[in-house]
């Protein structure tokens, strides 16, 4: 019987556009003919959104996100008179809104999840520039979709089957609270981090399997779990993107 398996696709991906950018830093060091451009800002960026893409088959709006933000960056490179800094920030709420209107419909966005939901204060929240606080909201929801835009949210879940969802932070935070949560078997948390960082509080008998394509980031996992039996039964599979910015499991 073979044991080999084959690396996830984005490990590959993310070696592919290492290994190109290596090479291509290597020519221009030998002294090899390339466009400055090459070596850009906006031609970085778009390699990253590239990246992201492939890595979600294009269903991640943050690709998007971060190949608009390159493009313009780029068309700066060929037409200098345009000054981008003058741009920036209408370029980000540009890209935060193609980010939110191309944001793919995942499963748990069902008729069935509205009408579970409708009987709860929240089914889902946006904070958007706000301040953020120090209380978080204690929520008995299956499913969590958080986004926070240049601000800050945290959330209690008390649900006994807890059953996923996503998480989305730019220029901002969240904090997941999932210790007095259950969950059956696996389920996927979804967090995508731009400039921000999102800290996940789970028990440490938790499995928690970490498929996050980060990027100039880390997903740190920071519960002691030395002696801890992990219950075979309760996997938390963590999806998603970090582009400069990070996810923190802790269990205090």
């Amino acid at each position: 019987m073979n044991d080999f398996q084959h690396p996830p696709k984005s490990r590959i991906y993310t070696g592919l556009f290492l290994l190109i950018a290596g090479v291509a830093v290597l020519i221009h060091k030998l002294g090899a003919p390339i466009p400055y451009w090459v070596f850009s800002t906006g031609t970085l960026l778009i390699g990253i959104g590239v990246l992201i893409g492939l890595n979600s088959n294009f269903k991640n709006p943050g690709a998007f996100i971060v190949l608009f933000i390159g493009s313009v960056f780029l068309a700066n490179e060929f037409f200098p008179s345009f000054n981008i800094k003058n741009f920036i920030f209408p370029i980000i709420l540009i890209s935060i809104g193609i980010a939110f209107i191309l944001r793919p419909k995942y499963p748990y966005r069902t008729k069935r999840w509205n009408n579970y939901n409708k009987f709860n204060s929240d089914m889902g929240s946006i904070n958007f520039m706000g301040r953020g606080s120090d209380n978080a909201t204690n929520e008995i929801v299956e499913f969590i979709d958080a986004v926070a835009v240049f601000s800050g949210v945290k959330k209690n879940i008390l649900s006994k089957n807890f059953k996923g969802g996503e998480v989305t932070c730019f220029m901002g935070g969240a904090e997941i609270n999932l210790l007095q949560a259950d969950i059956q078997g696996t389920v996927v948390l979804d967090i995508t981090n731009f400039f921000a960082g999102t800290k996940l509080v789970m028990p440490t008998n938790w499995n928690l399997q970490n498929d996050v394509t980060a990027i100039f980031g880390a997903v740190e996992d920071k519960r002691l779990v030395t002696g801890v039996v992990l219950d075979s039964n309760k996997t938390i599979n963590l999806k998603g993107t970090c582009v400069f910015g990070g996810i923190e499991i802790k269990n205090y």
